[in-house]
């Protein structure tokens, strides 16, 4: 397996479809802002690792140093993005046959996607919850996350964001400073990490209502432009340190 970089003394662990990327904000400010000299970059996306990758080339977004896909269920290494094949071994599929004769059985789409670690489909709140019950009656060890009114994605247990970034900063036996963003129900699992947390101004309902919390910071601005807003207020040019 390959090895993981050197990890810089600032991290900044995001989210990309419409956290850093967007249609209506440029990114190119932010990256002035951060200072990459001294904070790597790990991208952390429902994308799957093609996708990705392709988004990256496309928006001509920074290279990330670990890139997270599938909700958390993928883990590729910089700079050759190799995947972690000891992550990939926690990946259960055992009932995901289950998973998809279930959601067929109740008309759900799959996503045209392709990747063996997780379910994605297109669905109904109420199509959602029939799912969920199922799963919940039949005790399949798979977690549903429903995000954007629309996505579903069916990740085996306990496999999410927040578990794939202290997965690698455990791995890395990493001593700085993170610091998350995201704005999707998707990214939930990092702001319950407890990290200095960005929520940015186009975050979904169930970001936004999080409680009041010292390490939670709520942006005004939208997408990148709501990471530069946090980012200024939090970190301290001057010492180099996050406050």
């Amino acid at each position: 397996m390959p090895t993981y970089p050197y990890l810089k003394p600032h991290i900044l662990a995001t989210d990309l479809d419409n956290t850093i990327v967007s249609e209506k904000v440029s990114h190119k400010e932010l990256w002035e802002t951060l200072a990459l000299e001294n904070t790597s970059l790990i991208y952390i996306t429902g994308r799957y690792k093609q996708s990705a990758l392709d988004l990256i080339e496309r928006e001509q977004l920074p290279k990330p140093d670990i890139l997270i896909c599938d909700v958390g269920a993928s883990i590729y290494i910089g700079p050759t993005y190799e995947l972690d094949e000891d992550w990939a071994s926690n990946i259960k599929q055992n009932d995901f046959e289950q998973v998809k004769t279930i959601a067929a059985s109740i008309g759900i789409a799959q996503q045209p996607i392709v990747t063996p670690w997780r379910l994605a489909y297109f669905a109904e709140s109420k199509q959602v919850q029939i799912l969920k019950k199922s799963v919940q009656q039949l005790n399949l060890a798979v977690d549903i996350v429903f995000s954007s009114d629309k996505d579903v994605d069916v990740l085996p247990a306990d496999i999410n964001k927040g578990a794939a970034l202290t997965y690698i900063l455990n791995k890395c036996q990493y001593k700085g400073k993170v610091v998350v963003a995201g704005d999707s129900e998707n990214d939930l699992s990092l702001f319950k990490l407890g990290y200095p947390a960005i929520a940015v101004g186009n975050a979904c309902d169930a970001i936004l209502k999080l409680p009041e919390s010292q390490h939670i910071h709520f942006a005004t601005e939208h997408a990148a432009a709501g990471v530069k807003e946090v980012w200024t207020k939090i970190y301290d040019p001057v010492t180099q340190k996050i406050k």
